[in-house]
């Protein structure tokens, strides 16, 4: 292809993140690695009336009450099978979010906000920062979740203590 400019064959380039990467039912997602708290195995957590579905319950984490959420219900509609908690600092304190396995830290190679996650609106466009891939699969890069009700930060109270 003489005559061509190198740069018309080259598509753009994505930028890199180091982020935790995890499944959530049949998603892979990642979190920027700054964002990460700690990774866990799932602790006894206790149910909430009249919360989000999304929402598990408040789970005692680091001896403080912490809202913990199921990512893959929270992505996909779908309750996830929870192997791992991840927590995150996220809104008015720490949540665990509930995911299926940890894959670990990698770096990860994901298109700049006018690619593919430009498609997405509403809550959607709260949670997912950019897109990118794990081999031929969709990976999401999520935004610092803050999709924890009030009601839910309501019930943990001020004063850290679970209220009745």
């Amino acid at each position: 292809m003489a005559g061509q400019r190198s740069d018309l064959l080259t598509p753009a380039r994505g930028v890199a993140v180091v982020a935790l990467v995890f499944r959530a039912g049949p998603l892979y997602c990642a979190l920027p690695l700054d964002e990460v708290v700690e990774t866990m195995r799932p602790l006894v957590t206790r149910p909430l009336a009249g919360t989000a579905p999304y929402v598990l319950g408040l789970a005692i984490l680091r001896g403080a009450p912490s809202p913990v959420i199921d990512v893959t219900r929270l992505l996909t509609g779908v309750e996830g099978e929870i192997q791992r908690y991840v927590t995150v600092r996220a809104g008015r304190g720490t949540i665990a979010l509930g995911t299926g396995p940890v894959l670990g830290v990698q770096e990860i190679e994901v298109e700049p906000p006018e690619g593919p996650s430009a498609l997405f609106s509403g809550v959607s466009k709260s949670l997912i920062a950019a897109v990118g891939t794990v081999g031929d699969e969709p990976l999401l890069l999520l935004h610092s979740i803050s999709a924890v009700p009030d009601e839910v930060w309501e019930a943990v109270g001020d004063d850290g203590e679970a209220g009745s």
